[in-house]
């Protein structure tokens, strides 16, 4: 279920991102569409933290995974915060940082530089 939240998530990352160019470009409702596309991803940050401290819980996952989950978090809502009261020169790199930080752990998780999460094995 990890791996599902942050593959949405960064698919979401890049839809919002393609708003945003378009908003540059003069599309009005490309506005509205980022807005939303950013609310989405706050509560997928939330859903992924429940997920990744459960997990931790249950000694299914390192323990970066979480943490680093709940830094994405606060880095969502400042996102946010920053994009809402228009501070471009915070929003835009922050973005950036944040899209980053989502692929690093997509790729944790999938082990792609070791210290993933294991398949369950079969019996």
């Amino acid at each position: 279920m990890l791996r599902a939240i942050l593959i949405v998530s960064v698919v979401t990352m890049l839809v919002q991102a393609s708003f945003a160019g378009r908003m540059l470009g003069g599309d009005d409702r490309s506005a509205d569409l980022h807005e939303q596309a950013a609310k989405v991803l706050v509560i997928l940050a939330a859903t992924q933290c429940v997920v990744a401290f459960a997990l931790l819980l249950k000694n299914q996952i390192p323990r970066w995974i979480p943490f680093a989950s709940l830094g994405l978090l606060a880095a969502e809502i400042a996102e946010f915060a920053a994009g809402h009261l228009h501070h471009v020169a915070i929003h835009v790199p922050l973005g950036l940082a944040i899209f980053g930080g989502a692929i690093r752990q997509l790729f944790g998780v999938f082990g792609v530089f070791g210290g993933g999460i294991e398949a369950p094995k079969c019996k």
